[in-house]
């Protein structure tokens, strides 16, 4: 299965790349973080393993353009083959 990837900064471990490709037949968004974190080279953790959601002031993720909490099932959604994945750090306020 093939995912691509789009995000506002340098995910480390795909530097030159803007696709993933998994052995999984079924990959679950929050399966797909966890992958991600796997290959990063200083293991860069988007969400914690035993949380249910990604918190909306740290990231905006996205699935084909629309926020992955318009999905029914949020990480538990199942990616298919071609989807793309935003990632985007949101920049912290200050003054």
């Amino acid at each position: 299965m093939k995912v691509f990837v789009e995000s506002n900064f340098i995910i480390p471990g795909l530097e030159n790349e803007e696709s993933l490709n998994f052995d999984e037949s079924e990959l679950t968004l929050k399966r797909f973080f966890e992958r991600l974190s796997e290959i990063s080279s200083n293991r860069l953790e988007f969400i914690e393993t035993d949380f249910l959601e990604i918190n909306p002031e740290d990231w905006e993720i996205e699935i084909n353009g629309m926020p992955y909490q318009n999905y029914d099932k949020g990480l538990a959604h199942i990616l298919k083959d071609g989807d793309k994945v935003g990632i985007k750090i949101l920049p912290i306020g200050g003054g």
